[in-house]
């Protein structure tokens, strides 16, 4: 066992100006004798009755739970600078002599372990009453949050801002669009919104009194995008993060190749083309400029076949057809501002006569068929 001054035999001091009482009954060999005569070795003062004197009450935890005359009192003195005595358990007087110091009476006292009890219980309650309130705003047990069918982009997002000029920090709306699960789908937009970082009881909002069609509630869910970030949801992928200041919220869009959710084709950000393949792209299109159609004496276009003043109107109808595989977007019916979910999409054109390869050429009564290549703006024929 250490021993305080070298040569004294005696244990070292650490109990030194402070007067310990006891409350309950302890087990084993920390009985009321030895705990007495254990302090006094350590220059400490053991009370066998409760006074003002008292610094240090060790108590049971059932002597504590039923807050006997020593134990009230010690409480009445709990917070007081004056006359101050701790309310500590046994492994605060058992622990200070097995490693030979005083330790923090915090550690061990029975009034920080009750407050940290009801400061649990207390969040409890809340999160349960938050959770019992989001319920009744959007029943979580009809609804849940929609995904995007383009990319599988949950709508369920953060807008958060800080202020440190005025010292708020973690403000934020989580905005979700639900789905319901019964079939035909009915939506709504729920909103919770959180004053502060440490806030952990939000305020719930619906921006509908009432579940509607999909449309009414995603336009819903952009508009108050628009009024809390500043700018189009359409346009969340090209603008920046906090661009606009403090006076509005910001939005991260996912990233690492996660889902961002549908955007119109305008607003999808570019990719840098690489140098190199620029200068390839270049070099490509300039020898296709530069490299002329090849003459034949007899003044047709190599890879082209004679024609009669009677064929050039048939060539030019087949060569009007040629070109109607090859159509633009104005085919697809689409909405520029909704997702994939309300797209409508028209037949395709099949594309089996994309290319020419065979052309009918007559002479008279004799008709032959005539294999022809096909010639891209990489292949010369010679």
């Amino acid at each position: 066992m250490p021993r305080g001054k070298a040569g004294t035999g005696r244990p070292r001091p650490i109990f030194k100006g402070l007067n310990i009482a006891l409350s309950g009954t302890f087990h084993g060999q920390w009985t009321d004798t030895n705990i007495s005569r254990w302090v006094n070795l350590r220059a400490g003062t053991f009370s066998w009755r409760m006074s003002e004197d008292v610094t240090h009450l060790v108590s049971t935890k059932e002597e504590f739970d039923k807050k006997g005359p020593r134990v009230k009192e010690a409480l009445a003195r709990a917070y007081k600078k004056d006359k101050k005595c701790y309310l500590v358990s046994l492994d605060w007087l058992e622990d200070s002599i097995h490693k030979t110091k005083r330790l923090r009476e915090d550690e061990f006292s029975h009034v920080a372990t009750l407050k940290a009890l009801k400061d649990k219980a207390r969040l409890e309650k809340k999160i349960a009453k938050g959770v019992e309130e989001e319920d009744r705003a959007v029943n979580q047990n009809l609804y849940r949050v929609y995904f995007d069918p383009t990319d599988f982009f949950e709508y369920n997002i953060t807008l958060a801002r800080d202020d440190e000029e005025m010292g708020v920090t973690g403000e934020r709306y989580v905005v979700k669009l639900y789905e319901s699960n019964a079939l035909p789908h009915l939506y709504h937009v729920g909103v919770r919104y959180y004053k502060s970082k440490k806030d952990t009881m939000p305020k719930l909002h619906r921006l509908t009194e009432t579940p509607g069609n999909f449309q009414r509630e995603y336009e819903s869910f952009k508009r108050f995008f628009e009024i809390k970030v500043g700018y189009p949801w359409d346009e969340r992928l090209v603008r920046g993060v906090g661009s606009l200041g403090v006076k509005f919220f910001s939005y991260q869009p996912p990233t690492g190749g996660k889902p961002v959710g549908w955007v119109p084709q305008e607003y999808i950000p570019k990719e840098p083309t690489a140098p190199h393949e620029a200068e390839d792209n270049t070099c490509s299109q300039s020898m296709t400029i530069a490299q002329p159609a090849l003459k034949l004496n007899s003044g047709v276009t190599h890879g082209e076949e004679p024609t009669t003043s009677s064929q050039e109107g048939s060539q030019g109808q087949t060569h009007q057809n040629d070109q109607s595989p090859y159509l633009d977007e104005s085919q697809y019916t689409e909405s520029p501002h909704t997702p994939q979910h309300d797209r409508q999409e028209t037949s395709e054109e099949t594309t089996e006569n994309m290319l020419p390869t065979q052309r009918a050429v007559s002479t008279g009564e004799n008709a032959t068929v005539t294999i022809m290549p096909v010639v891209d703006s990489e292949t010369q024929v010679f």
